[in-house]
């Protein structure tokens, strides 16, 4: 999941290139698991197709639409992270059904948000404890 700036005037030199940020990547067969969840957003809030790649366009004032996005890209971390089919299982079973407080208290503290301390390698780990223990 990457986040660009809704508009070119409002990026920095950087961001006109790459993304302000990025939420997860997944590449591979795993990618399948996150298909369900990508073309639901699709359909609800529209997406274009530049060859292989999606791009689903979330508007920023849809709360709902833009913590869906946050949990793709919190899914596409963990299944990155994560060995094991069943142990991917339990990732994508409880990242799904986690709440949207959930999913906005994993995104800051992916993104710093919270405690710029934190890395996002340990956020994802902990993620994937909490996952495979439920």
């Amino acid at each position: 999941m990457e986040a660009w700036p809704s508009d070119k005037d409002l990026a920095t030199p950087d961001e006109l290139r790459k993304p302000s940020f990025v939420v997860g990547r997944l590449r591979g067969t795993r990618t399948i698991m996150l298909w369900p969840q990508v073309r639901d957003l699709a359909k609800r809030i529209g997406f274009r197709q530049w060859g292989n790649v999606t791009h689903v366009k979330v508007p920023s004032g849809d709360i709902e639409a833009v913590a869906e996005a946050f949990r793709i890209g919190l899914t596409a971390a963990a299944l990155t992270h994560i060995k094991g089919d069943e142990a991917s299982d339990s990732a994508l079973n409880y990242i799904s059904k986690a709440t949207e407080e959930e999913i906005w208290f994993w995104a800051s503290k992916y993104l710093g948000v919270v405690d710029e301390g934190i890395k996002t390698e340990k956020v994802v780990e902990a993620l994937c404890i909490l996952s495979t223990s439920s």
